[in-house]
């Protein structure tokens, strides 16, 4: 038993690296749906984190291509929970009734807020001034080319104004037209998959021969 754990030890060591790209939020955008109605939308100084504040939703023009193996990691804070934190996903700067809010709520994905709408499955933040990073497996739930990546800092009350930080981060590199410039490139490790496949098979192997004594 301990030879196969061993060698199994030995493939995992041969791995392939991936670079972790963060999105460039410095890039031009558009009034979504005509949700602006007030704040200032900006990115920071390195580009890598969307500052949102007051009632607005805007877009960001891709093409952004999900397919089944993309995975996004999404760190967000608010200052102020409104009715609608998220981000989602449009092929026109349209938000239509019907085919976005009926039809598509798959392609939108609440973070907060005290209304609901789209993928329910990350909708957990609920302390305000805290900062959260959501592991969000995209392939799960859509695929496909999308003309415009949207986020969403709706907040309707009178004399209220949430700030709301985005940034997002992939391995994937053909999700995003644009990385963020100042943002440093880390690598991460990661098993190939010929290497799991024989992994997994020595170690049925030894479960095996366990079972045989």
């Amino acid at each position: 038993m301990k030879k196969y754990l061993l060698m199994a030890l030995a493939v995992f060591s041969f791995s392939s690296n991936a670079s972790v790209i963060t999105l460039d939020m410095s890039q031009p955008f558009v009034n979504y749906g005509n949700q602006f109605t007030d704040g200032t939308v900006t990115a920071s100084s390195d580009s890598t984190t969307l500052d949102m504040f007051g009632n607005n939703w805007v877009a960001f023009n891709g093409p952004y291509v999900i397919d089944s193996s993309t995975i996004l990691e999404i760190t967000f804070s608010s200052s102020s929970i409104g009715e609608l934190h998220g981000f989602g996903f449009d092929n026109d700067t349209i938000f239509d009734t019907a085919a976005d809010y009926n039809n598509g709520g798959d392609r939108y994905f609440q973070l907060a807020g005290s209304q609901t709408f789209g993928v329910q499955d990350f909708n957990t933040y609920t302390t305000e001034g805290s900062t959260v990073t959501f592991t969000v497996d995209l392939g799960n739930y859509l695929t496909g080319t999308f003309n415009y990546l949207v986020f969403i800092n709706d907040q309707d009350q009178n004399g209220v104004d949430g700030q709301s930080l985005y940034s997002i981060s992939t391995t994937d590199s053909s999700f995003a037209p644009t990385a963020a410039p100042s943002a440093p490139v880390a690598t991460v490790s990661e098993p190939g998959v010929l290497g799991l496949m024989f992994a997994s098979v020595l170690l049925l192997g030894a479960s095996r021969a366990r079972k045989a004594v």
